[in-house]
């Protein structure tokens, strides 16, 4: 409902639950607002909004005034005008003057108004306060402060942390972190919230411009799969100078984490791939261009029919979509995948089956709309922070429940008293007891499971072994945890329920039983298809879910059409040419096949199997057993060096195209800045290479003479009906929008599933718990190792590396042992400390914690100082999705100058490295 009022004489319509500022800013008034962020509530602190209202007494602050229907407001009427001045004078003697910059574009809000206002300042002398420099990213200088409370705000309701509050009283108030703390060593995140709503510069950002900003470019942050909307400033010198969050974003809401707001340098860094680059007398030296293509189109010509392809999901969906449009088209192969396979492989294997999408079905307003949410496998606040940020929201404002199911304790079981703490490689007894509780107190969806399934009976007859009082000895959770968690689930207090997983659900040999059995639960509560329901595999990269919906993976088409014969005729028809119909070679096979001799090329495009994989030593020794290696990366990778040919990319700030989030929403990547040296964009690499493979083929090449990203999503969206409604043109116009969208009038779909599943009715699948995992501890090895990400890097660290902020918060690799482990080995904290494996080796600090479990240790994945978890993990496969098992394998701890095992035990004795 809308209602009119008038503002300074102008007449304008707003929403009835508008403030008057709302109403102002809406009119294109202005009135200073000082505590007022745009994002955030009203707090009522500074008193610079006032405005006159007719018919009542006095001046009110707008921020906090309900607009009403027929309401006539002043905002500059000599009497408001004579106490705005009284009171940012005031305000104004509250900062010490050395303190504020002159600056407005530094110190922002209240220099401008200063300015506008004409008031020097009457800046009482005041005890300086500490200034805190312990951030590498922001200065907190408390001198500049006017106690607005916008940081607090930020931090408390916006991101649902709490580092920072309003600490003493009176003249001794001030902003601080728990204790006085340097923030630091504070709960502080660094996601830098603060520091963008800080009116005065107290807060600031370290990294300041050499240049002046000269405009603004909107993109999408190049790290997670949140997909947050961001702004990169760009400087004269068009290079990016600074990042701000956008609170029109959908999915992000104006928030951000560390990375997406301050881990963007990479972009100009020193190590930038900015040439081709051959292997010639066994050294990788510098070439052209044209030299570089042709000789990867002869190559690829001369092994085509030994080849396969990993593309990247760091790249955009019209780069997927080239890409795998050339391997298919010319070069005959299906083999074709990308990193999806190392996260989420089984849990869109157990979904295609059960339902017929592997896609997140619900978006994150539904998070913060259910009354329970179980987070499995997912250190959802290190690995997708700002969908942290939504959870506790959540929580703090709506009571929302809460179940985490995870071995080690993260930062999401401070706000629940349900944390499931199963042993490793249990989740499957796990999820059965939870579903044989829900069916033992009458908690299914009766009506959801006649309407919508198949296989009801038979899947509860397989659980009748684990009833939670039986299952509790195998997997350490107690029956009565286990029956409250299922109560909570299936019957939450409001709304519906959602269930979150990651990789720690995956990245096992049992990792696609385990998805089954998470989506067996959703089926027989009905907890699916509803608002405040639905299930979601949290997507690792900025572009996993797109690069699979684009067609790269080895088994599916784009639009995750399966190989079968209608879906190859309507792709041979739109292409031109005949299409293989056998399914190819995953990721982690092309490693096999390579290590076994029988695959002879490989076109790597902005993967790092060399890091990624398990066991690199194995990994290593596959690799350099290729007869022809090409990879096409914006640095000097692991894989990179070992390559015959390296072809330079340009980043996410350099390109033009669409990233799709885990939330199916589809999104515009823009190029901001010039690309670093002579280096090019994925589609067009693929394209002239495209053009030399089928001039050699003596095949026709019309089909890559794409002269745009925009017209590559044009033939994508052609092809792929749940795309068909979206364009370039329309997400500029309108923002990202959830697929499906199949036509340009349709608004997009928050919610799948409402009616039907793409497969008609839901199956139910049983599983059974078997071994817990291919490698169990000794006697010889006596801990079970656990990996995954930590917050200031990003899977192996090829970007976050190469951000001075964060390899500061996180410059070493470090081993999070229990204290007990660690008093049996003689280790104390801060030690250098080797673990080693039947495979490998590497060598940390000793983090001593009881996060983790008596027996068990994390390492994370990035690679710092040379060393990297995959020297240790096992390259034992699920032999559904192929995916390996990196959470669980065994090791051992000595403290570093110890006698030990050689260091990584070759896998192939007679290899040598190129």
């Amino acid at each position: 409902m809308t209602i009119a009022l008038t503002i300074d004489g102008v007449r304008v319509e707003v929403d009835d639950s508008a403030s008057v500022l709302d109403a102002v800013l809406a009119a294109g008034g202005h009135v200073p607002h000082l505590c007022k962020d745009p994002d955030q509530a009203a707090i009522g602190a500074c008193r610079t909004c006032l405005v006159e209202i007719d018919g009542l007494r006095g001046l009110r602050a707008s921020c906090h005034t309900p607009a009403a229907d027929g309401m006539s407001v002043a905002t500059a009427s000599a009497a408001v005008e004579r106490v705005r001045r009284v009171v940012l004078d005031l305000t104004a003697g509250m900062v010490d003057r050395a303190a504020v910059s002159p600056d407005a574009s530094v110190n922002g809000d209240l220099q401008r108004e200063l300015q506008r206002y004409g008031i020097d300042g009457n800046y009482a002398p005041r005890p300086r306060t500490h200034v805190d420099d312990s951030s590498p990213f922001f200065l907190s200088d408390f001198n500049a402060c006017i106690l607005c409370a916008r940081c607090v705000d930020a931090c408390q309701d916006a991101q649902h942390i709490g580092a920072i509050a309003i600490a003493g009283s009176g003249r001794n108030a001030r902003v601080a972190a728990f204790m006085d703390r340097p923030i630091i060593d504070s709960i502080c995140t660094s996601c830098g919230q603060c520091v963008s709503v800080c009116p005065t510069g107290a807060l600031s950002v370290k990294a300041q411009p050499a240049a002046a900003i000269a405009h603004e470019v909107s993109t999408t942050c190049p790290y997670c799969g949140v997909g947050c909307g961001i702004a990169l400033q760009i400087d004269t010198d068009r290079r990016i100078a600074g990042v701000l969050d956008q609170p029109d974003n959908a999915s992000s809401q104006g928030m951000l984490c560390v990375k997406g707001r301050f881990g963007t340098s990479f972009v100009h860094h020193p190590d930038r791939l900015t040439q081709p680059l051959i292997r010639k007398s066994g050294r990788l030296q510098p070439t052209t261009w044209n030299e570089a293509l042709d000789l990867v189109a002869r190559k690829l010509v001369e092994h085509r029919s030994s080849f396969a392809a990993l593309a990247s999901a760091k790249g955009t969906n019209e780069d997927g979509y080239v890409y795998q449009k050339f391997v298919r088209l010319l070069m005959g192969t299906n083999s074709i995948d990308h990193c999806s396979r190392l996260c989420h492989g089984p849990s869109v294997t157990a979904m295609m089956r059960q339902i017929g999408s592997g896609a997140t079905s619900n978006s994150y307003a539904d998070y913060e709309a259910a009354g329970c949410l179980m987070v499995v496998g997912s250190d959802t606040s290190s690995n997708h922070p700002v969908i942290a940020s939504r959870l506790r929201r959540a929580i703090d404002t709506r009571g929302t429940a809460l179940i985490v199911v995870n071995p080690t304790r993260i930062d999401l079981c401070e706000y629940t008293d349900m944390w499931l703490r199963p042993n490793p490689g249990t989740d499957v007894a796990l999820f059965n007891s939870i579903a044989r509780a829900v069916l033992d107190e009458k908690l299914e969806d009766r009506a959801f499971i006649d309407a919508r399934t198949d296989g009801f009976d038979e899947w509860r007859a397989s659980l009748s072994d684990y009833a939670p009082e039986l299952t509790e000895a195998v997997t350490g959770v107690p029956a009565e945890l286990v029956r409250r968690a299922a109560r909570a689930y299936a019957r939450p207090a409001f709304a519906g329920s959602c269930l979150l997983w990651g990789m720690g659900v995956t990245q096992h040999t049992c990792g696609t039983d385990n998805a089954h059995a998470l989506v067996n639960l959703a089926l027989a509560t009905g907890q699916i298809g509803r608002p405040g329901s639905g299930i979601s595999p949290l997507r690792g990269q900025n572009n996993v879910q797109g690069c699979g919906d684009s067609g790269c993976l080895p088994n599916t088409l784009p639009g995750m059409l399966g190989l079968g014969l209608e879906a190859i005729a309507k792709f041979e028809a739109a292409w031109g040419g005949e299409l293989p119909s056998e399914p190819g070679l995953t990721a982690t096979e092309m490693i096999e096949e390579a290590a076994a001799g029988r695959l002879d090329c490989m076109f790597v495009v902005g993967e790092n199997p060399l890091l990624s994989e398990p066991y690199l030593a194995h990994a290593e020794e596959a690799i350099d057993r290729l007869k022809f290696l090409v990879v096409q990366e914006i640095f000097m990778s692991e894989t990179a060096e070992r390559a015959d040919v390296v072809l330079p990319s340009t980043s996410f700030a350099e390109k033009e195209g669409t990233f799709t989030n885990s939330e199916r929403r589809v999104q515009r990547v823009r190029a901001a800045v010039p690309p670093a040296g002579d280096s090019r964009t994925d589609w067009s690499i693929t394209c002239d290479i495209a053009k030399r493979v089928a001039r050699l083929l003596r095949r026709p090449a019309a089909g890559f003479a794409f002269t745009s990203a925009a017209d590559i999503f044009d033939e994508m969206a052609s092809l792929v009906p749940s795309i068909a409604g979206l364009s370039h043109e329309r997400l500029d116009r309108e923002g990202g929008i959830q697929y499906p969208c199949p036509t340009p009038d349709h608004p997009g779909t928050p919610q799948l599933f409402a009616d039907t599943f793409p497969i008609g009715r839901g199956r139910f699948v049983p599983v059974t718990q078997g071994p817990p995992a291919a490698e169990l501890p000794s006697r010889r090895f006596p801990l079970i190792l656990n990996t995954g990400r930590v917050l200031y890097h990003w899977h192996g660290g090829t970007m976050t590396r190469r951000v001075r902020g964060l390899l500061a918060r996180s410059p070493a690799v470090r081993v999070a042992i229990h204290p007990d482990d660690a008093a049996e080995s003689g280790v104390a904290a801060g030690e250098r400390v080797v673990v080693t494996s039947r495979r490998g080796e590497l060598t940390g600090e000793a983090l001593l914690t009881d996060a983790v479990r008596r027996g068990e240790i994390f390492v994370p994945f990035v690679k710092l100082a040379e060393s990297a978890a995959n020297f240790l993990t096992n390259n034992a496969y699920d032999p559904k999705a192929k995916i390996p098992e990196y959470k669980v394998c065994a090791v051992r701890i000595d403290k570093e100058g110890a006698p030990r095992k050689p260091k990584r035990a070759s896998a192939f004795p007679g290899a040598k490295a190129k």
